[in-house]
């Protein structure tokens, strides 16, 4: 009996055929972003004329109905497909491949798998594909990017080297050659970073002092003196910062960072309130697919004007799950005990605790990153003046442009119950602080890069001599490495 095949079938042919043989054929431009994960080998010996007659034989089954409800599936699916909406797009190329898998909507869900993170089944449908024609080089390109992301260095290399072997365009080889330069990169067992800045800030109250003026307290009034009011001043400010990642051997698994941080602010009127701060920390690092837990153990040392101000030790502990290529969760807790070397600062030791959770947007293809967070915070010092909790909440938002220039703007909400009286007030002391964030960072010959912040806090007490406003503008050059 002949098949029957209706206008709809026919017309599903025709935009199938379509993409076999448009969509495939851009193999020989660039290779794409992989996704996570697959840890399993496929083997396919259909050939594509099994595949093709097992479709066929499926839509000649259908209703005209039923074609043109699947036409309508395959149409939304595309539609989703290039305006990047992989995760949409998805659950309808495997619902269509239930009817109709064809190579193109296979190279469909491949490549929405590898986007929403579906590794293992991305890696299914291109070995799948390649099993049927060995010579599609866009596909063999999309199966090394994801061994790549996989961390599955040898097999990423081996599928570009089948393609190179190829003798594909120019255009193609040097996609190669930057794949192959990442994976040595990422193959190496110690990997580092460095960057080292110089700065100018203007700061309009660089003692987060009130204004001068008189203010009721117990008893009377105060007037603060010169050095505890607001004060204007300029500094130097000089920063360095790096890390060093050991990989114990896996390319995922267990790792060991230690990183550094030097903060050197040196006033050029009020040196009374230079600061310095010094802070080394160590810890393993455990990296899954799509889990990240970091244990760093860590010493902090600071001065302020010309003598020793304090010491510390923390740890901070941190777990961070990347839900799909748009979307992670991070949760951190903080401990942190500092003294004081002075015995006239001795009410201010202390022990800190800090949990935080800051679930974090990817969008853009990671052009845009909106962060929000929210925390509690909890300061247990000696002197019961300086001891306070309090929730505290913040929204920040990057970007990037094709310019190389980095933009960052951060929110902060703050609020601290203190648990004493301070002197010279009958009632306690509640603050609560807001405060702006903004940085435009722009790079430039390869290595540096100049940034300038504006930043500004209003604290708001109900102990009026601590209230405050502070605005800051800084300007900076730098290294990076």
């Amino acid at each position: 009996m002949p098949l029957k095949i209706t206008p709809a079938s026919f017309l599903i042919f025709i935009v199938l055929s379509f993409f076999i043989q448009n969509g495939l054929a851009v193999a020989q431009q660039d290779n794409t972003e992989a996704a996570v994960e697959n840890n399993q080998t496929i083997n396919n010996e259909a050939g594509p004329g099994i595949v093709d007659k097992q479709v066929v034989e499926k839509l000649n089954k259908m209703t005209p109905e039923e074609i043109s409800i699947l036409d309508k599936k395959l149409a939304d699916a595309l539609a989703l497909y290039y305006d990047r909406d992989f995760a949409r797009a998805l659950p309808i190329f495997k619902e269509i491949a239930s009817t109709a898998e064809t190579m193109d909507v296979m190279f469909w869900i491949g490549t929405s798998a590898m986007r929403t993170g579906e590794s293992e089944l991305a890696v299914k449908k291109f070995k799948q594909m390649l099993s049927i024609d060995p010579k599609l080089n866009r596909v063999r390109l999309e199966l090394a990017a994801t061994y790549f992301n996989m961390g599955r260095f040898d097999e990423a290399r081996q599928q570009l080297d089948i393609v190179k072997a190829s003798s594909p365009p120019k255009a193609v080889m040097n996609n190669i050659s930057k794949m192959l330069s990442a994976i040595d990169k990422r193959s190496k067992k110690v990997s580092w970073n460095l960057r080292v800045a110089q700065g100018f800030i203007w700061d309009d109250n660089i003692n987060s002092g009130p204004d001068m003026d008189s203010y009721q307290v117990f008893g009377g009034f105060l007037t603060p003196d010169k050095l505890t009011a607001k004060l204007k001043d300029e500094a130097s400010v000089t920063t360095v910062a790096g890390n060093i990642l050991v990989d114990a051997g896996e390319a995922k698994g267990l790792m060991w960072n230690t990183s550094l941080s030097f903060y050197n602010k040196a006033h050029f009127d009020y040196s009374e309130f230079n600061f310095l701060s010094i802070d080394v920390s160590t810890g393993p690092w455990w990296v899954a697919q799509k889990d990240i837990f970091k244990l760093p153990v860590g010493y902090t040392e600071r001065e302020y004007g010309n003598d020793r101000l304090s010491y510390a030790l923390h740890v901070d502990p941190e777990y961070e799950h990347y839900f799909c290529q748009y979307f992670s969760l991070r949760s951190l807790f903080s401990f942190n005990t500092e003294n004081f070397y002075s015995t006239g600062r001795s009410g201010l030791d202390n022990d800190r605790y800090r949990f935080e959770m800051v679930p974090t947007f990817y969008l853009g293809n990671r052009k845009h990153v909106i962060s929000l967070t929210a925390g509690y915070d909890y300061m247990d010092a000696d002197d019961g003046r300086f001891t306070y909790d309090g929730p505290y909440l913040g929204l920040s938002y990057l970007t990037r442009f094709p310019t190389n220039t980095e933009l960052f703007l951060q929110y902060l909400w703050a609020k601290k119950d203190f648990d004493e009286k301070p002197l010279l007030y009958n009632k306690g002391r509640d603050d609560k602080r807001n405060g702006i964030t903004a940085i435009v960072s722009q790079g430039f010959l390869k290595y540096f890069y100049t940034s300038f912040a504006f930043t500004y806090t209003d604290n708001n007490s109900n102990a009026d001599i601590y209230d405050y406003d502070r605005t800051t503008y800084s300007l900076s050059l730098g290294c990076r490495f």
